[in-house]
Protein backbone atom coordinates (compact mmCIF):
# COMPACT_ATOMS: atom_id res chain seq x y z
CA UNK A 1 0.00 0.00 0.00
CA UNK A 2 0.35 3.47 -0.99
CA UNK A 3 -0.46 6.82 1.40
CA UNK A 4 0.09 10.18 -0.18
CA UNK A 5 0.76 12.39 3.07
CA UNK A 6 0.26 16.25 2.81
CA UNK A 7 3.41 16.98 5.01
CA UNK A 8 3.00 20.45 7.04
CA UNK A 9 6.18 22.61 7.07
CA UNK A 10 9.16 22.30 9.19
CA UNK A 11 9.06 18.42 9.82
CA UNK A 12 11.35 15.94 7.99
CA UNK A 13 10.28 13.01 5.95
CA UNK A 14 11.41 11.12 8.43
CA UNK A 15 9.45 12.72 11.39
CA UNK A 16 6.16 11.53 9.29
CA UNK A 17 7.40 7.92 8.97
CA UNK A 18 7.74 8.07 12.78
CA UNK A 19 4.45 9.93 13.47
CA UNK A 20 2.75 7.18 11.48
CA UNK A 21 4.73 4.20 12.51
CA UNK A 22 3.46 5.18 15.91
CA UNK A 23 -0.23 5.86 15.00
CA UNK A 24 -0.92 2.88 13.07
CA UNK A 25 1.86 0.79 14.42
CA UNK A 26 3.11 -0.24 10.85
CA UNK A 27 6.37 -2.61 11.26
CA UNK A 28 7.18 -1.34 7.65
CA UNK A 29 7.36 1.92 6.24
CA UNK A 30 9.62 4.30 4.05
CA UNK A 31 9.13 7.19 2.30
CA UNK A 32 9.85 7.45 -1.20
CA UNK A 33 12.44 10.24 -1.70
CA UNK A 34 12.96 13.08 1.01
CA UNK A 35 10.87 16.36 1.03
CA UNK A 36 12.78 19.50 2.67
CA UNK A 37 11.51 20.24 5.80
CA UNK A 38 10.17 23.68 4.91
CA UNK A 39 7.99 21.78 1.95
CA UNK A 40 4.67 20.83 2.20
CA UNK A 41 2.07 18.51 0.25
CA UNK A 42 3.14 15.40 -1.43
CA UNK A 43 5.04 12.88 0.45
CA UNK A 44 4.64 9.32 -0.61
CA UNK A 45 4.50 6.69 1.72
CA UNK A 46 5.02 2.37 1.15
CA UNK A 47 3.88 0.20 3.63
CA UNK A 48 4.73 -3.24 4.19
CA UNK A 49 5.65 -5.45 1.07
CA UNK A 50 5.44 -2.63 -1.20
CA UNK A 51 8.21 -0.56 0.63
CA UNK A 52 10.27 -3.09 -1.76
CA UNK A 53 9.07 -0.77 -5.22
CA UNK A 54 10.09 2.75 -3.94
CA UNK A 55 13.05 2.21 -6.36
CA UNK A 56 10.51 2.54 -8.92
CA UNK A 57 9.62 6.67 -7.73
CA UNK A 58 13.42 6.90 -8.37
CA UNK A 59 14.09 9.89 -11.59
CA UNK A 60 10.21 10.44 -12.12
CA UNK A 61 9.86 13.94 -12.50
CA UNK A 62 8.35 16.22 -9.99
CA UNK A 63 6.17 19.26 -10.11
CA UNK A 64 6.93 22.26 -7.45
CA UNK A 65 5.01 25.92 -6.77
CA UNK A 66 7.90 27.83 -4.84
CA UNK A 67 7.50 31.52 -3.47
CA UNK A 68 11.12 33.40 -3.72
CA UNK A 69 11.43 36.77 -1.97
CA UNK A 70 14.24 38.76 -3.77
CA UNK A 71 14.33 41.30 -0.67
CA UNK A 72 15.70 39.37 2.22
CA UNK A 73 19.06 36.95 2.23
CA UNK A 74 20.36 33.94 4.61
CA UNK A 75 22.87 31.82 4.96
CA UNK A 76 20.25 28.87 4.49
CA UNK A 77 18.31 30.64 1.35
CA UNK A 78 15.24 30.09 3.72
CA UNK A 79 13.32 31.90 6.64
CA UNK A 80 15.00 29.36 8.77
CA UNK A 81 18.54 30.55 8.90
CA UNK A 82 21.46 29.74 10.81
CA UNK A 83 24.00 32.76 11.59
CA UNK A 84 23.03 34.98 9.55
CA UNK A 85 19.66 36.80 7.69
CA UNK A 86 19.52 40.30 5.82
CA UNK A 87 15.89 42.32 5.00
CA UNK A 88 17.16 44.53 2.25
CA UNK A 89 15.45 48.01 1.18
CA UNK A 90 13.44 47.51 -1.83
CA UNK A 91 13.90 51.01 -3.01
CA UNK A 92 17.64 50.36 -4.01
CA UNK A 93 17.12 46.98 -5.94
CA UNK A 94 16.95 46.95 -9.50
CA UNK A 95 13.65 44.98 -10.47
CA UNK A 96 13.76 42.95 -12.97
CA UNK A 97 10.93 42.46 -15.12
CA UNK A 98 8.48 39.75 -15.56
CA UNK A 99 9.61 39.07 -19.42
CA UNK A 100 13.25 39.32 -17.96
CA UNK A 101 12.92 36.49 -15.89
CA UNK A 102 10.87 34.03 -17.86
CA UNK A 103 13.69 34.58 -20.50
CA UNK A 104 16.39 33.94 -18.11
CA UNK A 105 14.55 30.75 -17.00
CA UNK A 106 13.97 29.89 -20.42
CA UNK A 107 17.74 29.35 -20.78
CA UNK A 108 18.15 26.82 -18.11
CA UNK A 109 15.25 24.82 -19.50
CA UNK A 110 16.54 21.05 -19.82
CA UNK A 111 19.71 20.58 -18.52
CA UNK A 112 22.19 22.98 -16.73
CA UNK A 113 24.93 23.44 -14.29
CA UNK A 114 23.72 24.81 -10.86
CA UNK A 115 24.68 25.92 -7.95
CA UNK A 116 23.84 24.09 -4.27
CA UNK A 117 23.47 25.37 -1.64
CA UNK A 118 26.19 25.11 1.22
CA UNK A 119 23.06 23.71 3.23
CA UNK A 120 21.89 21.48 0.97
CA UNK A 121 21.73 17.90 2.48
CA UNK A 122 23.62 16.64 -0.35
CA UNK A 123 26.51 14.36 1.00
CA UNK A 124 30.44 14.77 -0.19
CA UNK A 125 33.13 12.35 1.39
CA UNK A 126 30.24 11.02 3.42
CA UNK A 127 28.97 13.98 5.32
CA UNK A 128 26.50 16.52 4.27
CA UNK A 129 27.17 19.61 2.67
CA UNK A 130 25.10 21.68 5.78
CA UNK A 131 27.28 19.93 8.18
CA UNK A 132 30.35 21.20 6.48
CA UNK A 133 28.62 24.50 6.73
CA UNK A 134 27.51 24.33 10.58
CA UNK A 135 31.09 23.68 11.15
CA UNK A 136 32.43 27.33 9.32
CA UNK A 137 33.98 25.48 6.50
CA UNK A 138 31.02 26.27 3.72
CA UNK A 139 31.41 23.90 0.35
CA UNK A 140 30.34 25.62 -3.56
CA UNK A 141 29.39 23.20 -5.66
CA UNK A 142 27.66 23.05 -9.18
CA UNK A 143 25.83 19.74 -10.39
CA UNK A 144 23.87 19.47 -13.32
CA UNK A 145 20.13 19.40 -13.26
CA UNK A 146 17.09 19.15 -15.26
CA UNK A 147 14.35 21.72 -15.46
CA UNK A 148 11.43 20.25 -17.74
CA UNK A 149 8.81 23.71 -17.82
CA UNK A 150 8.11 26.22 -15.58
CA UNK A 151 5.22 28.99 -15.35
CA UNK A 152 5.24 32.47 -13.68
CA UNK A 153 2.15 32.19 -11.13
CA UNK A 154 2.27 35.22 -9.43
CA UNK A 155 5.12 38.05 -9.56
CA UNK A 156 4.96 41.39 -7.73
CA UNK A 157 8.41 42.37 -6.20
CA UNK A 158 9.99 41.21 -4.13
CA UNK A 159 7.94 38.16 -4.33
CA UNK A 160 7.91 35.87 -7.45
CA UNK A 161 5.86 32.94 -7.01
CA UNK A 162 6.63 29.88 -9.76
CA UNK A 163 5.15 26.62 -10.79
CA UNK A 164 8.33 24.18 -11.58
CA UNK A 165 8.39 20.79 -13.37
CA UNK A 166 12.05 19.10 -13.11
CA UNK A 167 13.61 15.88 -12.74
CA UNK A 168 14.84 14.25 -9.60
CA UNK A 169 17.82 15.80 -8.04
CA UNK A 170 17.25 19.31 -8.92
CA UNK A 171 17.18 21.66 -6.14
CA UNK A 172 14.34 24.42 -6.09
CA UNK A 173 17.07 26.74 -4.37
CA UNK A 174 19.34 26.31 -6.96
CA UNK A 175 17.15 27.42 -9.50
CA UNK A 176 16.46 31.05 -6.75
CA UNK A 177 20.08 30.67 -6.59
CA UNK A 178 20.76 31.41 -9.97
CA UNK A 179 18.17 33.71 -10.42
CA UNK A 180 19.94 35.60 -8.01
CA UNK A 181 23.40 35.67 -9.83
CA UNK A 182 21.55 36.71 -13.32
CA UNK A 183 20.05 40.13 -11.36
CA UNK A 184 22.07 41.05 -8.39
CA UNK A 185 19.06 40.56 -6.21
CA UNK A 186 18.71 38.88 -2.54
CA UNK A 187 16.50 35.93 -2.69
CA UNK A 188 14.92 33.77 0.17
CA UNK A 189 12.68 30.40 -0.65
CA UNK A 190 9.35 31.42 1.90
CA UNK A 191 7.68 28.60 0.83
CA UNK A 192 7.86 25.46 -1.72
CA UNK A 193 4.73 22.57 -1.98
CA UNK A 194 5.16 19.47 -4.02
CA UNK A 195 1.91 19.02 -6.40
CA UNK A 196 2.81 16.11 -8.27
CA UNK A 197 5.27 13.01 -8.44
CA UNK A 198 5.12 11.93 -11.89
CA UNK A 199 1.40 11.22 -12.18
CA UNK A 200 0.80 11.21 -8.27
CA UNK A 201 -0.88 14.05 -6.32
CA UNK A 202 -3.12 14.11 -3.06
CA UNK A 203 -6.07 13.81 -5.18
CA UNK A 204 -4.69 10.26 -6.95
CA UNK A 205 -7.28 7.52 -5.91
CA UNK A 206 -4.68 5.86 -3.00
CA UNK A 207 -5.04 6.20 0.27
CA UNK A 208 -4.27 9.91 1.59
CA UNK A 209 -3.96 11.57 5.28
CA UNK A 210 -2.94 14.13 7.09
CA UNK A 211 0.33 14.49 9.35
Amino acid sequence: MFVLVNKPTWCTSFDVVKKLKRLYRWEKIWHAGTLDPLATWLLIIAIGKDTKKLSTFVGLDKTYTATINFALKSDTRDTDYWEYYEELDVNTLQVPTQTAIEDTLASIVWYHALPLTPFSAKKRKGKKLYEYARAGEPIFINIDMQVLSFRVVSYTFPELILEIRVWSWTYIRSIAHWLWEQFGLGWILTALHRSHVWSYTLDTNEKTTQT
